[in-house]
């Protein structure tokens, strides 16, 4: 005998991923709508860059100029 579990009907709810259509990404995809404001964020060129303090090298985040400096790949200024 079936149990009121098995009878359920479940509902999927299904929604595209956010997509980038401009800066010749051809519908790029993002999972959530904040990663593709970001995205739209950074390639304007509206953000300021984060700069590496050593060699002067530009990152469009602060996390990966601090992974620049931690994992030692900064050369320093040649």
């Amino acid at each position: 005998s079936s149990t009121d579990q098995d009878r359920q009907v479940r509902v999927i709810s299904f929604r595209p991923k956010p997509q980038c259509w401009e800066h010749g990404c051809n519908g790029r995809e993002f999972s959530t709508f904040s990663n593709l404001l970001r995205h739209q964020r950074e390639k304007s060129g509206v953000v300021a860059k984060a700069e590496c303090p050593v060699c002067g090298a530009a990152f469009t985040r602060t996390t990966a100029r601090n992974i620049h400096l931690a994992q030692g790949k900064c050369k320093g200024r040649e």
